[in-house]
């Protein structure tokens, strides 16, 4: 609300002038400071001043301190706020939960003496540098509380006191390993030679092909790239290929299947193929296929109803080196 007194209100320009007589008016009540037609400032004796001084509440570090608490109880990463001492000031359920205590247990107890496995540990090492220093600190770090879990372990001072955020970060651990492992995995197949491996997308078409499939079919991988993986399939076994290609792209169960592959040369290949569905965060995103030579693979004679693959022409023209040759 605006406040307008013009009895007890002074121009800037009159300030200046008679500032002996308003420093005595300003005594009694405050005196309004005005700068073209506008309330800008207050002048008010030192006695008034100080009593608006105590009657407003002051900001303590209590106060401070209790809203920190109240947000940290409001996260989902675990909190430990510790004195110099790392002596638990506050510590939210959190926090409970990975260190394996009952609520409220670490509360005003020594984080040493309350858990066993923190003294000597690396997240007491990072706590008291950042006590020491006043530096933030960060690291991924095994959970001593925990067997075969990991911790994304962050310090930071506030005041003469330090905050350590835990988060339990064991699966995303997991799925970096298994994808080493996943990566270990293709490079083995592919060194093996035999082994070839086709992802496809949900439309059935060809996403990747390792250097086994490609040379299985003698096609390089610019000419599989994009293909419909069924047009590699001879025509008398593509409703049967189609049919389980669609079920695992569907999100159905893995399958093995049968079949042949025409090869650019124009036979075709006896093949045993492995699918699996290619799970995303959004459901399914393609398949994945594991082909292999059959056991009794044998290679299909050239004939004249041969079928092109898609609209890849051969590389390879048909041998004459098994052709008679004609007397001169």
């Amino acid at each position: 609300m605006k406040i307008q007194h013009d009895f007890h209100t002074v121009s800037a320009a009159d300030l200046v002038r008679t500032f002996a007589a308003c420093r005595d008016r300003a005594a009694v009540a405050p005196l309004f400071i005005s700068n073209h037609g506008r309330n800008t400032h207050v002048l008010v004796g030192i006695d008034q001043f100080n009593h608006m001084a105590e009657a407003a509440p002051p900001e303590t570090l209590e106060t401070a301190g209790q809203g920190i608490v109240e947000l940290a109880d409001w996260m989902d990463d675990a909190v430990i706020i510790a004195d110099q001492t790392l002596c638990v000031v506050f510590a939210n359920r959190v926090a409970h939960a990975i260190c394996r205590k009952r609520p409220g247990a670490l509360n005003g107890r020594l984080l040493a003496a309350e858990l066993p496995q923190f003294a000597g540990s690396l997240l007491e090492v990072h706590a008291r540098r950042t006590l020491v220093s006043s530096e933030p600190s960060a690291a991924d770090l095994p959970s001593p509380f925990t067997e075969n879990a990991w911790l994304r372990f962050h310090t930071f001072p506030i005041g003469d006191q330090v905050v350590m955020i835990l988060r339990d970060i064991t699966d995303e651990v997991q799925r970096e390993r298994l994808g080493d492992v996943k990566e270990a995995l293709l490079q083995a197949m592919e060194t093996h030679g035999e082994i070839g491996y086709v992802r496809i997308s949900l439309r059935g078409t060809i996403e990747h092909v390792d250097q086994p499939f490609c040379s299985m079919l003698a096609l390089p991988e610019a000419r599989l790239l994009d293909l419909p993986i069924v047009d590699l399939v001879t025509t008398s076994g593509r409703p049967d290929f189609r049919a389980a290609t669609d079920e695992v792209i569907r999100g159905g169960p893995p399958r093995r299947i049968g079949t042949s592959l025409l090869a650019n040369e124009g036979g075709a290949i006896e093949v045993t193929a492995a699918l699996a569905p290619l799970r995303g965060a959004y459901g399914t995103e393609g398949a994945v296929i594991v082909v292999t030579r059959s056991a009794a693979a044998e290679t299909a004679p050239k004939c004249a109803n041969y079928v092109k693959i898609g609209n890849c022409a051969p590389i390879h023209q048909e041998s004459q080196i098994n052709q008679p040759r004609k007397s001169p």
